[in-house]
């Protein structure tokens, strides 16, 4: 970690700068993604001088609802996060501060319960209905194959069933601004940067646990119509599971019993939603194979849900890795840093 302060910040409420009194008493920025979670963000005030005086911050200007604009950056400020404030937090002592902290919209569908039926509708024209009846505008990049005959929502928050439908898909969520985007899992994909060690990473951890379930996934479900067991199965994958390797990590397993699985789905009919369902299974339990995290130098490009190479480790572990979650915090002592977990399905 730098020593010296690097970097800088910009938040802007309601898209207007903060006032300059605030912008002095900020101490620390925080911004923190994950794959399918709301983007969170925080920032925390010195309202008290050290010698114990008040500082001329005046709180009242946040409120819940504001919406909040966070840049971070090392020679440029790069966009984090577009959200609204959630809480606001003072803790009145000695040294007095106050902390900021909202989401980003996917928020928004955490709020109630509900009871809805879809009828003959794919994923993302379920997804639509959903995000419009949340008040969010959606981009739809993917295109599910599997049309369902019903799919009930049985009074559980908009998060929580959308959460079920990328399960079972091996889809995301994420926003892209104030725009929800409900997207196939993009792990694999071509990477934003290549970071060699030990030049861009110094302290890097990987974990490699072989996997027990998977290798074969078998899908029955039922035709009513020609009363019928219809049966899916995904025993293999694309290159893109190795992920820059040789093999993934079924084909590192070899050597151990099989791991074959079966599911049961009386709710789907169709060979295509059932063969749907296979391929997702399969490519979802490789994903804890190979687990890892490190901390860098500032780095608004090393968010959730992008790909990295890594270099300058061993052959097996060279390769593209998935960022799953990151964490980017700015202090006024140590500047920015940032922090990510990553995982890789093949070596």
């Amino acid at each position: 970690m730098p020593s010296v302060q690097t970097g800088g910040f910009r938040i802007l409420k309601n898209r207007s700068a903060l006032p300059t009194s605030v912008i002095a008493a900020i101490q620390s920025v925080r911004v923190e993604d994950e794959i399918n979670i709301p983007t969170m963000f925080s920032f925390t005030l010195n309202i008290v001088s050290s010698g114990g005086a008040w500082q001329d911050v005046n709180l009242d200007i946040f409120k819940p609802g504001d919406e909040i604009t966070v840049f971070l950056g090392l020679d440029s400020l790069q966009q984090m996060v577009s959200a609204q404030i959630t809480a606001i937090e003072p803790h009145f002592s000695d040294y007095s501060t106050a902390t900021i902290r909202g989401f980003d919209r996917m928020y928004w569908l955490k709020f109630g319960t509900r009871t809805r039926t879809y009828l003959n509708l794919d994923d993302n024209e379920i997804v639509s209905q959903v995000a419009r009846a949340a008040g969010l505008t959606v981009k739809l990049p993917g295109s599910p194959a599997m049309v369902n005959d019903y799919v009930l929502q049985n009074n559980s928050s908009d998060y929580d069933f959308l959460m079920g439908r990328c399960a079972q898909l091996n889809y995301e969520l994420l926003m892209d601004g104030a725009t929800l985007v409900f997207r196939p899992s993009a792990e694999g994909g071509s990477p934003v940067k290549t970071m060699n060690y030990p030049t861009d990473i110094s302290d890097l951890r990987l974990s490699l646990k072989l996997p027990t379930m998977g290798k074969q996934v078998t899908v029955k479900g039922y035709d009513v119509a020609s009363n019928k067991v219809l049966t899916a199965v995904a025993s293999s994958g694309s290159s893109q599971d190795k992920m820059g390797g040789k093999e993934t990590g079924y084909q590192l397993a070899q050597a151990f019993p099989d791991s074959d699985i079966q599911l049961e789905r009386p709710d789907l009919s169709t060979p295509e939603a059932l063969q749907a369902i296979a391929n997702a299974q399969y490519k979802r339990n490789l994903n804890q194979f190979i687990e890892g995290s490190t901390s860098v130098l500032g780095d608004p490009d090393m968010v959730a849900g992008v790909n990295v190479k890594l270099s300058g480790l061993s052959q097996r572990f060279n390769g593209i890795y998935y960022i799953t979650s990151s964490v980017h915090s700015y202090d006024v002592s140590e500047g920015y840093q940032t922090e990510f977990k990553l995982r890789r399905t093949g070596v």
